[in-house]
C-alpha cells in the first residue's frame, strides 16, 4: 500500500470527495455513487478533478477557472439566470411554516422546506431535485444544501425518525381554531417488498395490491380549507379501525370540533368514543339502519322537509334518539342515477340468466342436460318491483349527528363540505403525483409522507385562493405552477433583476394579490454568496 504523505493525511477532505495518486501526484476528485442494474447493488463512481493536492494546500484544476479579460470588465456580465416567479409566491405565503419548521426541525429546516417548494412546483422524484435547486432563485434564498442522492437518503432517514416532531408539529394546526375535522383513508400502492406496512388489500379502484393506508384528517373552517394531520397504518387496516388511534394521537378531544367522515367510517363504539372525548359529529350511516328500518317503505309522506341544495330538491325528515338526531334526506336526483345504474346491472344479469336457459334448452334437446328443473325455476329475470324490493333506501343518504342545534338543512350542507378532502386527494395523486409509493422501508416512508403533506399544504392554499378569485374553472394549479415557472431573474453585474412579465401572467398574479415586482431580490440574497441574514 502507498504511504501517503503527512500533507494528504492531514487535508480536510469534504463529503463525497476522494483522493486518488496518480502518478508522483495526488488528486482530490468527485465520488457518488451509482445503482448498477448488472450486479444489481449500488457501485462507486468517480466525477470531475477538483485540483491538486500540494504541501501547500489544494491547487484548483486550471480548467474550471473563467480567465476576465479586459472586454468580459467592461461588458455588463450575466453571472445567473434562475426560476423565480414559483419560488417567491410560495415564499411570499409560506413565513409561518418557515418559523415552525425552524422551531421543530433546528438542523435541517432549510433542507425540509427547499425540497417542499421544489417538490411542489417542479416534480416529486428526488433524483431530479439537485438540477431543479441549482436552476431555481430558492438556491441563493437558501444556498449551500444539497440535494444529490447520499444528502437526500440522508435528510429521508433523519427526518423519518423524527415522527414525534412531525406529529407536533401537525398538531398546532389541528389546534389553531375551532374547525370542523373531516377523515378520510387513502390507499397507496407500493412495490416495494421491504416495507413493513405494505400488505394485500383492495383501494377504491378495486385494485387488490401491496399498499399502505394513510388516513388524513382535514380542516374546515371559516376561512381555510387545509389538510392538517395524517399517519400510515398497515394496508389491511379498515379505515374504521384507525379512526380511534388518529384521533388520540392528533390530540382531537375538544367540543369546540365538530368530526366529519365518510359514510360507514364509524361504528356504534367510535360513536361511543367521540361521546367521550365531547366530540360534535356529522357521520352518514349506512343503509340498513337499525334508526331507518322501522321506516321503510320510504314514500312522498315521509319526508317533513324540504330544501335546495346547488339546485337540487333535497327532501328530509329527522329521526330523534337520545342525545342525537338522524337525518334522513332523498334526493331524486341521485335516486334516477341509482334507478339507472341497478336498472343496467339487472339488464345484464338477466341476459346472463337468459343465455344459461338457452343453453340448457339446447343441451335438454340433445337429451345432456345438467340442471335440475328445481335450478331451472331458479333462473328468472327480475324486473322493477324486485329491484325496488332490494334497493328500498334507494336515492337517500341518512346522517348521524349530536349536533342538535343544526336544522335539517344546516347538517346536510355540513357534511357535503367533505368534497374539499376530494380535492386534496385528487390533487394529491393527479396534480402532485404524491400516490406512487416508492420508498423502501417505514422510516424513509414517513420522511417522504411529510414532505409530501407540505408540498400539498401549499398546493391546496393555492387552489382555495383561485377558487376565491373566481379563476377554478379556466385554470388548475398544474397551470398555475407553469405560469409562475416561466418568470425568470437574471443577475448583472452582481446585481438581481427580475425579467419581463407576460400580461395574461401579470394579469393572474395580481388577482391573486401577488406583486412580484414588489420584490427586493439583492436585500432577500446577498451580494457575495453567502447566506442572507433573515429569510422570513
Amino acid at each position: 500500500m502507498t504511504e501517503k504523505p503527512e500533507y494528504v493525511l492531514n487535508f480536510p477532505r469534504q463529503k463525497n470527495t476522494e483522493i486518488k495518486k496518480i502518478g508522483n501526484n495526488w488528486y482530490v476528485y468527485e465520488r457518488f455513487s451509482k445503482y448498477d442494474l448488472k450486479i444489481k447493488r449500488s457501485r462507486k463512481v468517480s466525477g470531475k478533478c477538483l485540483g491538486k493536492l500540494t504541501p501547500d494546500g489544494l491547487v484548483p484544476t486550471r480548467r474550471r477557472l473563467v480567465p476576465v479579460t479586459a472586454n468580459a470588465l467592461c461588458a455588463n456580465q450575466v453571472c445567473d439566470v434562475v426560476e423565480a416567479g414559483a419560488v417567491l409566491f410560495f415564499w411570499n405565503r409560506t413565513a409561518a411554516m418557515r418559523e415552525r419548521l425552524k422551531e421543530f426541525f433546528p438542523d435541517i429546516w432549510e433542507t425540509i422546506y427547499a425540497a417542499a417548494v421544489l417538490r411542489a412546483v417542479k416534480e416529486p422524484r428526488f433524483r431530479r431535485l439537485q438540477a431543479h435547486y441549482e436552476t431555481s432563485f430558492i438556491a441563493h434564498l437558501l444556498p449551500g444544501l444539497s440535494f444529490d442522492a447520499p444528502s437526500n437518503t440522508s435528510l429521508l432517514q433523519a427526518l423519518g425518525r423524527r415522527r414525534d416532531a412531525i406529529s407536533r408539529f401537525m398538531q398546532e394546526d389541528v389546534n389553531k381554531q375551532e374547525v370542523f375535522i373531516l377523515f378520510d383513508g387513502h390507499r397507496l400502492i407500493t412495490s416495494s417488498k421491504t416495507m413493513e406496512l405494505a400488505e394485500l388489500g383492495y383501494d377504491s379502484k378495486r385494485r387488490f395490491k401491496p399498499q399502505v393506508n394513510l388516513l388524513y384528517v382535514y380542516s374546515l373552517g371559516n376561512d381555510s380549507s387545509m389538510p392538517v394531520y395524517y399517519k400510515q397504518f398497515l394496508g389491511s387496516t379498515p379505515d374504521v379501525s384507525a379512526f380511534s388511534d388518529v384521533l388520540n394521537e392528533c390530540g382531537i378531544s375538544s367540543g369546540d370540533y365538530t368530526v366529519i367522515a365518510d359514510k360507514g367510517f364509524a361504528s356504534e363504539d367510535d360513536f361511543d368514543e367521540l361521546a367521550q372525548k365531547n366530540l360534535s359529529y356529522v357521520i352518514p350511516i349506512k343503509r340498513g339502519s337499525r334508526f331507518v328500518q322501522p321506516y321503510l317503505p320510504l314514500s312522498p309522506q315521509s319526508f317533513t322537509e324540504l330544501f335546495v341544495y346547488h339546485e337540487r330538491a333535497i327532501q328530509s325528515f329527522k329521526i330523534e334518539d337520545k342525545g342525537f338526531n338522524v337525518y334522513v334526506y332523498y334526493d331524486a336526483q341521485l335516486y334516477a342515477n341509482e334507478l339507472a345504474d341497478a336498472a343496467e346491472r339487472a339488464q345484464h344479469k338477466n341476459e346472463q340468466v337468459d343465455g344459461k336457459v338457452q343453453q340448457e334448452l339446447k343441451r335438454r334437446e340433445k337429451g345432456r342436460g345438467k340442471l335440475s328443473d328445481e335450478q331451472m325455476d331458479q333462473l328468472q329475470p327480475k324486473d322493477l318491483k324486485q329491484i325496488l324490493a332490494d334497493i328500498p333506501e334507494m336515492g337517500t343518504v341518512a346522517i348521524r349527528t349530536n349536533r342538535v342545534d343544526l336544522n335539517s338543512h344546516q347538517v346536510y350542507r355540513t357534511y357535503k363540505q367533505r368534497q374539499a378532502i376530494e380535492q386534496f386527494f385528487r390533487s394529491y395523486g393527479a396534480s402532485l403525483n404524491f400516490d406512487a409509493l416508492y420508498m423502501r422501508n417505514r422510516v424513509s416512508q414517513e420522511a417522504w409522507l411529510f414532505l409530501n403533506h407540505l408540498s400539498a399544504t401549499m398546493a391546496m392554499d393555492c387552489i382555495a385562493d383561485i377558487a376565491r378569485v373566481g379563476e377554478d374553472k379556466k385554470i388548475s394549479f398544474e397551470d398555475l405552477r407553469v405560469l409562475l415557472g416561466k418568470i425568470t431573474a437574471s443577475k448583472i453585474d452582481g446585481k438581481w433583476s427580475l425579467a419581463p412579465i407576460k400580461k395574461s401572467v401579470q394579469k393572474l398574479v395580481d388577482k391573486l394579490s401577488f406583486h412580484i415586482d414588489e420584490f427586493d431580490l439583492n436585500t432577500m440574497t446577498c451580494s457575495d454568496g453567502t447566506r442572507p441574514k433573515s429569510r422570513t
